[in-house]
């Protein structure tokens, strides 16, 4: 069986290359015997490069500049659709409402392959005010068009998939939940050997999101002053790309706050950074905090999970559906509460990396991520 997975991702989302290279490796790590291809558009070959290794095969995709008025009337999948005959794909997955950016593609998408659609989340539902009438009309019709042509649709939580039945209730596509997990690499759990890392507090919390405003990194600095008046002054790491497209001023809210505040000294915004100095970072953190108003389902506590590390995680439906053992929990727009808990936190936990912790939790993800795969091939082959 061959199976192609489509590059999704980009500077502007991270949790999308991660999702297709974690799937990839789960889909490995279950069946070692089958045919793995990349689709991978122009716009990402670059980033999927580096990962080429975890394909048999990867296919170009030209992306064509449509912005000609021309263009715009000529609209035609053929690269794609020569893409996927190339690959000899039996099953193609993920394609979403919006294949324009990766693969230049639109509906209908006239697969002769057996495929299933994607639908990562309903932010634009749930937080309409972080997007225009234009944005939340055209993701819309985007999820229509996914619905009238795909013959499955997959949610990566039980709650993306209850909030599409709420949503879309007169729909009739077969549905499936396919929770992702990461993979966990050997080289996480060695001695670092990256850059010298003496610049590290010897005790901090890690926040590592994007700087969108959903993800909440004011609720943490709220916090953070809170506490200060105590004479508690816990210092925090955040990684993450310091630009919001929707709101471009919101970085430097972000930095206005944190400097009036006079949480300079405990604050650290080091944007983004490679993917083995933040597993680092984690690694050595007393614990991950995720303030975030809306997630899918949180790549940042997946990470989190396969090396053992505590985490304060707003009380979203999909956070307690993720589970992570140990977890603490707090409403994201409570910062006392969530001042509290960094408190206990900051008193009670030690600075990593924990050996101990760390193995438990790469035995525990080393099966996860089977069932992940398993759970993916059951779907490809339905």
């Amino acid at each position: 069986m061959t199976i192609s997975l489509i590059a999704h991702g980009g500077a502007g989302w991270a949790g999308g290359s991660e999702y297709i290279r974690n799937l990839a490796r789960a889909i490995r790590a279950a069946d070692s015997s089958a045919r793995l291809t990349l689709l991978c558009g122009e716009p990402l070959r670059a980033e999927f490069g580096p990962h080429a290794a975890l394909f048999d095969d990867v296919v170009p995709v030209p992306v064509k500049n449509r912005a000609s008025l021309l263009g715009r009337f000529r609209k035609t999948n053929g690269d794609f659709l020569r893409a996927v005959e190339r690959s000899g794909a039996d099953f193609v997955y993920p394609l979403t409402y919006d294949n324009g950016y990766n693969l230049g593609a639109t509906f209908p998408l006239g697969l002769r392959a057996r495929w299933a659609g994607w639908v990562p989340d309903f932010q634009h539902r749930h937080l309409p005010q972080l997007f225009s009438p234009k944005e939340i009309a055209r993701r819309d019709r985007g999820i229509e068009a996914l619905i009238a042509e795909a013959p499955l649709l997959v949610f990566s939580s039980k709650s993306a998939a209850g909030d599409f039945a709420r949503f879309f209730p007169d729909a009739k596509n077969k549905t499936a939940v396919l929770t992702f997990a990461t993979f966990p690499q050997a080289e996480w759990y060695e001695p670092f050997t990256g850059e010298d890392l003496a610049w590290l507090p010897p005790r901090f919390f890690a926040v590592c999101n994007q700087f969108w405003s959903h993800k909440n990194h004011a609720l943490v600095f709220r916090a953070l002053e809170l506490l200060a008046a105590r004479g508690i002054r816990p210092a925090i790491i955040c990684t993450g790309a310091l630009v919001d497209y929707r709101k471009p001023d919101y970085a430097g809210a972000i930095l206005q706050q944190i400097h009036r505040a006079g949480l300079g000294a405990q604050v650290m915004l080091l944007g983004m950074v490679p993917r083995r100095l933040q597993i680092e970072l984690i690694r050595r953190s007393l614990a991950v905090v995720q303030p975030s108003k809306f997630e899918g389902w949180s790549t940042v506590v997946e990470d989190a999970r396969v090396l053992g590390k505590p985490m304060l995680l707003s009380d979203l439906a999909v956070h307690k559906e993720q589970n992570p053992p140990g977890a603490r929990f707090f409403n994201p727009d409570d910062s006392a509460a969530l001042a509290s808990l960094l408190e206990t936190a900051w008193t009670g936990l030690f600075p990593g990396p924990d050996a101990s912790a760390e193995a438990a939790a790469r035995a525990r993800a080393d099966t996860r991520i089977v069932e992940v795969g398993q759970n993916f091939l059951a779907i490809a082959n339905a």
